[in-house]
């Protein structure tokens, strides 16, 4: 081999060292880029892959919190368990003078079991709830008994209910991880998950849509939508709890979003999340 054919040689390698050696220095970038999680506002969050049953993003967790209308996921939960669709729901004097929301039904109103579960997560009818709670447990007080004994059972570690409908009361609390665990059983129901997939309905008479912006136009980056459950009260401010299915490995993904100052941005926070979330892998650093 000539003494050109040597240079060139060594210029060669020289240069595939050269690129090999700014690869390694720029792909940590690259993939710190795509792991590295959304600051997020919101006093708690979290990203819960139910498929694998893996935390994927933490914020005060463990936190327990004022859940507003996300409680309603529980409420659905017995309300299958106890009640197939025809069954009736009662709506007593009690029920029907729940603060709003309410589906505005009098007293003595009967509702069948699937109008009552479309009306609690489309509408998140504060009355309906409590003729929920009072049909299946006998009373408010008895179904809280029931819906903490679930809660123990889905491995809740953070939650105590007092209410059926998540009105404020000062002992009713639940954390983000809790609320995502029970979100996570909520949607190994069907019917649930059609409740939630409802865009409109006529229910007792009353035209309902449903209040969960991310049915009407959910952004691809989130993966496909399953359901989801929003809340508020001035205590707890927005909360939204949401299940997408992730595109790239049909892991079912939960994100819960507690006390966002601003309906826009509880939205804003739990599409950034999700969005963040699919660019994970099952084996991705975290």
């Amino acid at each position: 081999m000539g003494q050109r054919s040597r240079a060139f040689w060594r210029l060669l390698m020289a240069v595939i060292a050269c690129g090999w050696a700014m690869a390694a220095l720029v792909a940590p970038s690259l993939q710190a880029e795509v792991v590295r999680p959304p600051a997020v506002n919101a006093k708690a969050a979290v990203v819960y892959d139910a498929t694998a049953r893996t935390w994927l993003y933490d914020k005060r967790g463990d936190q327990p919190m004022y859940p507003a209308s996300t409680t309603k996921l529980m409420t659905a939960i017995l309300l299958v368990q106890h009640l197939r669709p025809d069954d009736p729901v009662y709506i007593s004097e009690a029920a029907s003078r729940q603060p709003r929301v309410r589906l505005g039904l009098r007293p003595g109103t009967e509702l069948r079991a699937e109008d009552a579960l479309l009306a609690l997560l489309m509408k998140s009818a504060n009355d309906v709830a409590y003729g929920i709670a009072e049909t299946i447990g006998g009373s408010q007080e008895g179904f809280a008994r029931m819906m903490n004994v679930e809660a123990r059972l889905i491995g809740c570690t953070n939650t105590r209910f007092v209410t059926p409908n998540g009105l404020h009361a000062d002992a009713h609390a639940t954390s983000a991880k809790d609320i995502a665990l029970i979100t996570a059983k909520a949607i190994t129901y069907p019917r649930i998950v059609r409740a939630m997939q409802t865009p409109q309905a006529t229910i007792a008479g009353k035209a309902v849509r449903n209040g969960n912006r991310l049915l009407y136009s959910p952004p691809a980056a989130i993966g496909e939508f399953i359901g989801g459950k929003t809340g508020f009260t001035s205590r707890a401010m927005y909360c939204l709890a949401t299940a997408v299915k992730r595109p790239s490995d049909g892991h079912v993904l939960i994100s819960v979003v507690f006390g966002a100052p601003r309906k826009s941005l509880m939205y804003r926070e739990t599409i950034r999340l999700l969005t963040w979330a699919n660019r994970l892998s099952p084996s991705a650093p975290r």
